[in-house]
């Protein structure tokens, strides 16, 4: 018979959710009463059930919902909404519409159901690397793939002194004016290049945005030359990145690995240093995932 057991009162004993109000060990508990347990519609967790609600009315909206809409279906407070949209936003999996009172389904969702078995893999892979290079040098480090005219971030994992949220899993981010973007094409050929960015207008984000083909061709050459990417700034002003790009036995770039940070903790100085150490790391890595990446 499952036994359930006051948990102690005080602060630190103290979990939320269902999950934390019951105590459990093997003595306790068989797995079919495991099972019944979950079956129980009372063992849902309601910040789960939420969003999950939450997407279905979003799903099910041809235009999206506004908070207040949303608050009323879901018979929350505003406030409640508020916090759980922000996150929902924050990660990708919400957006806001044009008029910038609706809400829609984000990218991210998409992201997460098209993934290929290859991204999976490599992400599995590629994701102890980027704790050490995050540990090592105290910089949020990704990685990134090319899918058509842009890049898809498939691993991250984050610094604690990274205050610019702007990398997500899931994301999609420019070629031409990212570390990732621009280390993912480094190798393409100029005919390649017109076929990728023919007749396509390069955005404009800071004044130090390359914006011409010509512009990012030279760039590019000076990448190959140096064996890394950087993005001085020009996407987000105060923000800079390195990266270099995962290259597989038979020469094609499968990835990028990127460390990214604010103007103050990657300094000019700074960015040839990370670049060479970054070139060394993805060497490593590449050798590891051979013969698996692309199979």
């Amino acid at each position: 018979m499952l036994q359930v057991r006051e948990r102690p009162t005080s602060t630190s004993a103290t979990r939320s959710g269902a999950l934390g109000d019951i105590a459990m060990s093997k003595q306790d508990v068989s797995v079919p009463e495991v099972a019944a347990l979950l079956d129980n519609q009372d063992f849902r967790l309601p910040a789960v059930d939420r969003a999950m609600s939450l997407f279905e009315l979003l799903a099910n909206s041809q235009h999206g919902l506004t908070l207040s809409e949303l608050s009323r279906k879901l018979n929350i407070p505003k406030s409640t909404t508020h916090y759980l949209i922000h996150t929902l936003v924050t990660r990708g999996y919400v957006q806001r519409g044009t008029d910038g009172r609706h809400y829609l389904l984000g990218l991210r969702l998409a992201d997460v159901a098209s993934a290929s078995p290859a991204e999976l893999n490599l992400r599995t892979q590629v994701t102890p690397y980027l704790r050490q290079i995050a540990a090592r040098f105290n910089l949020t480090a990704t990685a990134t793939v090319q899918r058509g005219a842009e890049a898809v971030i498939i691993a991250k994992v984050e610094s604690f002194q990274d205050a610019g949220g702007g990398a997500w899993i899931g994301r999609h981010i420019d070629l031409h004016c990212t570390a990732q973007g621009k280390a993912l094409i480094s190798t393409l050929s100029d005919k390649e290049l017109d076929k990728l960015f023919g007749g396509r207008e390069m955005a404009r984000f800071t004044p130090k945005t390359i914006s011409s083909l010509t512009a990012l061709k030279a760039h590019l050459a000076l990448v190959r030359a140096n064996g890394f990417a950087v993005n001085d700034e020009e996407q987000v002003p105060g923000v800079r990145a390195i990266a270099v790009p995962v290259i597989d036995p038979i020469g094609a770039v499968v990835a990028s690995v990127s460390v990214r940070g604010s103007t103050g903790q990657i300094p000019s100085p700074r960015v040839s240093l990370l670049g060479r150490e970054m070139i060394c790391l993805a060497r490593g890595f590449a050798a590891t995932i051979r013969g698996h990446v692309l199979a």
